[in-house]
């Protein structure tokens, strides 16, 4: 879980400050096909610069580490402990669980809006009326709609096009099928449903989107189209639907292009404004990669095996997740194991007396026989709260081994126990 959050706020603070220098320096320059290349590889650089920093490349075992810490936020949640009685004396709001129920929520929530938006393009497509050019396929829509193109379909609203302008529209939305901007927005979506609560994300589709109509607006021109004429159409085109979310829409953004029409080409200096990405990639480079060792105390592992516990068999697989899950006294272990923590744990005296405390987080595994083995401690606040912890895990009564496939198996659990002074 650490490993990822790590990830989440690295690649957050990369996707930032890449944006930022785009919106600072390069936004307002007329290199629209760099700004573009820019955009995009800000986004790879955000999702593979962090990964650098993690264990996920140290073994394959640290690499799945921050999974069982994840799952089992639903099964296990966090017991508070406090000093008076030593029992429990609340069960602390499984926060993790909250963030983990929001974050996927977003995700399912823009991936069923991308679903709708290519879904209404196919029923365009099969309803509209079908006309073949050279490698293009055009689509005349007896409805109001706002010109677009996906992949190799131009989209038309046949009732506002005359033939005089038809063909400036088909040429626009030619140079983004040439272009292959509907790749960049199927990208930009995917990214966006993994990295939704980022404002930059957002930030950044909507400044790829006006690129890629600079582009178009661009090549339009450029084929000796009038000027004055093809602003005139832009506007002509001011109704219809919101833009598909996967598509390049026609009259999207049109006050910042008519602006852009109007700005001279970008000097020659300001060709060597994308050097200044040099030093901020190295910057971000030795930000994360030269991390403070003693912000905060090492975690420690304690190992301590109970009298009664029979050696493991080697090579017996783990599983985070099985078809029949283990039990404890015969029930859910989210309610009895953490009744039986509840009852069974007490405070260190000398952490009181210290003034410890803090939030303790054990990994342990049941495995085929029923019996708890490989405690450690994966979040460590104090020798004398991490040994108690240890102590009571391992001295926990036998389960009810989990199956797979009918097959009793090993299963990881991470039980996190909150040590309150109160």
């Amino acid at each position: 879980m650490i490993d990822v959050a790590n990830y989440v706020i690295e690649s957050g603070i990369s996707l930032a400050v890449l944006f930022a220098l785009y919106w600072l320096f390069l936004r307002k320059e007329t290199y629209f096909r760099f700004n573009r290349l820019y955009l995009l590889g800000t986004l790879v650089v955000a999702c593979i610069l962090p990964l650098g920093n993690l264990s996920l490349f140290s073994s394959v075992t640290s690499s799945l580490s921050a999974l069982p810490l994840m799952a089992e936020a639903f099964r296990i949640p966090e017991l508070s402990v406090g000093k008076d009685t030593g029992h429990a004396v609340n069960a602390s709001f499984n926060w993790r669980l909250m963030i983990i129920v929001i974050y996927f929520t977003g995700v399912s929530l823009l991936f069923v809006r991308m679903s709708l938006g290519i879904a209404r393009v196919i029923i365009l497509k099969r309803k509209g009326e079908r006309n073949e050019i050279i490698g293009y396929t055009l689509i005349h829509i007896p409805r109001e709609i706002a010109p677009f193109s996906f992949f190799r379909t131009i989209y038309l609203n046949s009732n506002l096009i005359d033939n005089s302008n038809e063909r400036y529209i088909i040429d626009h939305e030619i140079i983004h099928i040439r272009q292959g901007h509907s790749y960049d927005n199927l990208f930009v979506e995917f990214l966006l449903i993994l990295f939704w609560f980022n404002p930059f994300m957002w930030l950044l589709k909507s400044a790829l989107r006006d690129t890629h109509e600079y582009l178009a607006d661009s090549g339009v021109l450029n084929q000796s189209a009038s000027p004055v004429r093809y602003q005139s159409l832009l506007l002509s085109q001011i109704t219809g639907s919101l833009p598909i979310v996967v598509t390049s829409s026609f009259n999207s953004t049109l006050k910042n292009r008519i602006k852009m029409m109007y700005k001279n080409k970008s000097s020659l200096p300001a060709k060597f404004k994308p050097l200044l990405l040099v030093p901020v990639l190295a910057g971000l480079v030795l930000l994360f990669a030269c991390e403070e060792k003693d912000a905060e105390p090492p975690e420690k592992e304690y190992t301590e095996t109970s009298p009664q516990q029979m050696e493991v068999p080697e090579g017996e697989e783990v599983f985070y997740i099985v078809e029949d899950m283990p039990t404890f006294n015969g029930d859910d272990p989210a309610i009895e194991f953490r009744i039986y923590i509840g009852q069974n744990l007490r405070y260190p005296a000398i952490a009181v007396e210290n003034g410890v405390s803090g939030r303790v987080i054990v990994q342990f595994a049941v495995n085929s026989r029923g019996e708890v083995v490989d405690a450690v401690v994966v979040r460590s606040v104090d020798e004398y709260l991490d040994k108690e912890a240890i102590r009571l895990v391992m001295s926990s009564p036998k389960w009810t081994p989990g199956k797979q496939k009918g097959k009793a198996v090993k299963v990881l659990y991470t039980f996190p126990i909150n040590f309150v002074l109160q």
